[in-house]
């Protein structure tokens, strides 16, 4: 086997390890067909779960091996060798890839190639590691094997998107025509209430529509697959307008809000910010993000919003609520909610993937002296100048 083989190999393995290192939540059915060994083990370096391969790579069963030691499968005279590394690898979180020499369960050494990934239990927060494992003789096998349980999973991605986007272009098409025919009516001679409740309608059925389009594209920032639609507008604005659209709330809170560029207050119609992006999605941010704070802040409080660019470009949004420490670990993960009765835990996650898929980041500072302020960072080239 030649090295630049090898090389490769490792590369893909690094690859995977990944992937599940950016999803922990991978289909336990994935881990489980995987042509490839698994197994992750705890701080201690005990068995808490193997994959099918995996069993018969060492010719154990997975009940042999649960609660047993990951040493079992390697030979006496490399297990404090690799009992260290393990330690240091969970203490240091340093990349662990290369080629070991292991035991089956007859006591038959061979080799195999293997790298490491890292894994946290959600709920202990609890560190675990994972170790991708490919028999060294059976590299372009295992490869080809691989190869194939990709295609068949890409292929039922792209099957359940086809299927998504018929029905979502059927359902678009009917939202449509409900939204038509409240154009029409608007064009009529209405009383107040009935060009109340006919704007309602167009609101909500352009709304829904929107919703429909953002299913297939939120699935594919997953994926990394989604290229933003790029266009110049005014940050300013936008902010305004998703200000003004949270007028009730703020009136039944008695809030407010404060929008500062380079330390200077905005008025929205006379200043303006241009910046390159994707509106619609960075208007869904910003959206997500000014409902939270203002949700969160106690009332009669101002919530801040600042524009400062620099080196990078970063919106600050601070109020003086505080996220809950239950959820800090995992705000920005899909689900993560507290005390919301109607919240679904995807606004910060959907507005983290905004973000990435613009170059940039989202993080938050909390405290119960200071409050929570939430930063957008992004590429300096987002700026229109």
């Amino acid at each position: 086997m030649n090295s630049s083989f090898q090389k490769s190999t490792e590369k893909k393995l690094a690859q995977i390890k990944s992937s599940f290192e950016e999803d922990n939540k991978l289909s336990y059915e994935v881990f489980q067909q995987m042509p490839i060994g698994i197994c992750i083990t705890d701080s201690d370096g005990y068995f808490t779960d193997v994959n099918l391969t995996y069993c018969d790579i060492y010719g154990y069963s997975k009940d042999e091996l649960i609660g047993k030691p990951f040493t079992t499968v390697v030979p006496d005279e490399y297990r404090d060798m690799l009992v260290k590394l393990h330690e240091e690898f969970l203490e240091k979180e340093y990349e662990l890839q290369g080629r070991w020499t292991v035991q089956n369960k007859q006591n038959q050494q061979f080799e195999i190639i293997s790298n490491a990934a890292f894994l946290y239990d959600e709920e202990t927060n609890v560190k675990k590691k994972m170790t991708l494992v490919v028999k060294a003789k059976e590299l372009e096998l295992t490869i080809d094997r691989l190869k194939t349980t990709i295609d068949i999973l890409e292929n039922k991605i792209k099957t359940q998107d086809i299927a998504n986007e018929m029905v979502d272009h059927d359902m678009r098409n009917r939202v449509a025509s409900m939204v038509s025919i409240a154009t029409i009516l608007s064009k009529t001679e209405l009383d107040k209430q009935q060009a109340k409740w006919v704007t309602m309608l167009k609101n909500i059925g352009n709304d829904t529509i929107k919703l429909l389009t953002s299913a297939n594209d939120f699935a594919k920032m997953e994926r990394g697959e989604y290229q933003p639609d790029v266009s110049t507008f005014d940050l300013i604005a936008l902010i305004a307008n998703e200000t003004s659209e949270l007028k009730d709330l703020i009136m039944e809170k008695e809030a407010d809000f404060s929008l500062i560029h380079d330390g200077k207050v905005c008025e929205p119609g006379t200043d303006e910010f241009m910046i390159k992006g994707d509106e619609f999605y960075l208007q869904h941010l910003f959206q997500n993000l000014l409902r939270n704070a203002l949700e969160a802040s106690p009332d009669k409080e101002t919530i801040g919003i600042s524009i400062d660019y620099d080196q990078i470009f970063t919106v600050k949004i601070s109020n003086k609520g505080v996220i809950p420490k239950s959820v800090r670990n995992n705000f920005f993960e899909k689900y993560a909610t507290s005390g919301k009765d109607t919240g679904t835990g995807l606004g910060t996650y959907i507005s983290k993937m905004i973000a990435e898929i613009h170059g940039g980041s989202l993080s938050f500072l909390t405290s119960e002296e200071e409050g929570t302020t939430l930063t957008l960072k992004l590429p300096s080239d987002i700026v229109s100048t």
